[in-house]
């Protein structure tokens, strides 16, 4: 039979009464350093005594005594008074400085991702609703528009469209994004800051002229975020149903069945994204869209097999970051599709149609 192997011993070299001493007494001042040895050399040196009395060598005392006081670790600290002496303490105390400088290197030399981000409200969102008196309840989607670079203003528009591609209403809102920029950015970094918007978006079921219609209500809520400005930031600009419901772009729904008289719901409606989109700086962002077409499928959803009939109507609410100032809408078109500002020469890029 083969002989039961004996488990080899960690090979440690053994600490000499010097050795332990200088562990235990390591960083202390030069004066505490000295009285701390000497007390611990006495205590040490009596048990050597100790043990020699009891017929052991020299060299063996001394190993049993340093083995009998245990690790020096504890007891360095001990006459320090923290933790920081231990591996474990300096590796802790090397994590916080490394996140600190983290923290502060992506606050000030990392900004936000730019584009559109969707996602669903949260309980700030919620609360800033309920405080709104003319706010549907419903279900709402949350988009945070982190501008791009060299942002001066952001156009926003909610169009509806009739039959044909015909234009029904059509809303105009600007926002100073350099004015708030310019508050914001006072004591950071240049190029560490992006301006940012928040959307609440949400479908809102109504009966307009007898008829029942669907429209998209938008809300603007301030945004200051803790981690990109000084929390400065002007209210207001943006895409808000502060009118009359019923004087919003609008589409009107379809009825199916005579005997039951359904209101088809609008293609878009109840529908929450998530993800990113682009923002790229003088082109259109659809945000929201509602199409409803006569044509298809009732009890379908999502884009019709060949696209939509040229008998559907739709609406949305779409974006644009300007390059320059951006002055006020005077409230006419000069065709269906395009619009010019106060301060524009040329009319702004073609709106999006209608109905994709």
């Amino acid at each position: 039979m083969r002989a039961a192997r004996t488990p080899r011993l960690a090979r440690r070299a053994a600490l000499t009464l010097e050795g332990y001493l200088r562990r235990a007494t390591r960083g202390l001042p030069a004066a505490e350093r000295l009285d701390a040895a000497a007390e611990l050399r006495t205590h040490l040196l009596g048990r050597v005594a100790e043990h020699q009395a009891q017929g052991f060598s020299r060299e063996e005392a001394e190993f049993l005594a340093v083995r009998a006081m245990g690790d020096p670790q504890p007891v360095n600290r001990g006459f320090l008074g923290h933790a920081f002496t231990h591996r474990a303490g300096w590796l802790t105390l090397g994590a916080l400085l490394l996140s600190g400088l983290g923290w502060v290197s992506y606050r000030e030399w990392l900004p936000p991702r730019e584009g559109a981000r969707f996602e669903a409200v949260n309980q700030q969102d919620v609360a800033a609703l309920f405080a709104a008196s003319d706010a549907p309840r419903g279900i709402y989607q949350a988009v945070t528009l982190t501008l791009p670079k060299g942002t001066q203003s952001v156009i926003f528009v909610h169009l509806s469209g009739s039959a044909g591609g015909r234009q029904d209403n059509l809303m105009v809102n600007t926002y100073p994004a350099a004015k708030v920029t310019a508050q914001n950015i006072r004591g950071r970094i240049p190029g560490s800051y992006r301006d940012q918007l928040r959307l609440l978006l949400t479908t809102q079921r109504l009966t307009c002229e007898g008829q029942p219609q669907a429209r998209l209500y938008a809300a603007e809520r301030p945004w200051p975020s803790p981690f990109w400005n000084t929390g400065a930031h002007l209210s207001g600009g943006a895409v808000s149903a502060s009118t009359e419901a019923c004087d919003d772009p609008r589409v009107r729904l379809r009825e199916r069945g005579n005997l039951f008289r359904t209101v088809v719901r609008p293609d878009g409606e109840n529908a929450v994204l998530t993800g990113h989109q682009p923002l790229h700086l003088n082109e259109w962002t659809v945000l929201a869209r509602l199409v409803v077409d006569p044509q298809a499928d009732p009890d379908a959803s999502g884009l019709p097999v060949g696209g939509y009939s040229t008998q559907a109507r739709g609406s949305y609410v779409a974006v644009m970051p300007l390059n320059r100032t951006a002055g006020a809408w005077d409230g006419s078109s000069e065709r269906p599709g395009l619009i010019r500002l106060s301060t524009e020469r040329e009319p702004l890029p073609p709106l999006p149609p209608a109905v994709p």
